[in-house]
């Protein structure tokens, strides 16, 4: 498995993938407006890393400094803390350790930019990733939950999709590099 940084040409394939994987976990319907957001990831290329197996890209992950340009939605304006949004692996790659090397790749990076800890935002309705982030140590931070202004989707049978959500706030200390 490769991790890396993704390449201009394969931003709609990512997209595909993000989306894909987040409507076959359950945690939108493909009527969904936010597709459009999880789909568009040229607006956040220069923050986007992928998996890849045997020439395939079975995964993404957004890594966001605290800088207050990248799609950060819980660290800007904290110099300690880095974020990643947008975790997907292709369905078939499940269970495969993709995930995990994602988020290992993530934290390597911070910990060199300084970075003392990492928060992530996960959806209430992700029960299978909330296992997967308190499998890495990460823990809740509630007192940093929120809940995103979501428009009704009339064409929806799906309750999720009107009805209020909420993003749990996790965190995870990460071990600062030192000097020698």
């Amino acid at each position: 498995m490769i991790i890396r940084r993704i390449d201009s040409t394969e931003a709609t394939v990512v997209g595909e993938l993000l989306v894909n994987a987040y409507v076959v976990g359950g945690h939108l319907s493909a009527e969904s407006p936010y597709t459009r957001e999880l789909g568009d990831v040229g607006s956040r290329m220069e923050y986007t890393w992928v998996a890849e197996v045997d020439g395939e890209i079975v995964g993404t992950i957004c890594l966001c400094p605290p800088d207050g340009v990248s799609p950060a939605a819980l660290c800007r304006g904290n110099a300690n803390e880095y974020e990643f949004r947008f975790l997907a692996i292709s369905p078939d790659a499940w269970g495969g350790g993709v995930g995990q090397a994602l988020v290992a790749e993530c934290e390597a990076q911070a910990v060199t930019s300084g970075a003392e800890r990492m928060v992530i935002s996960v959806v209430d309705l992700n029960v299978r990733g909330l296992n997967f982030y308190a499998l890495q140590g990460y823990s809740r931070m509630p007192e940093r939950d929120w809940s995103p202004v979501v428009a009704p989707n009339p064409n929806s049978e799906r309750p999720a999709d009107s009805a209020p959500i909420t993003i749990l706030a996790l965190t995870k200390r990460l071990s600062v590099l030192h000097a020698t």
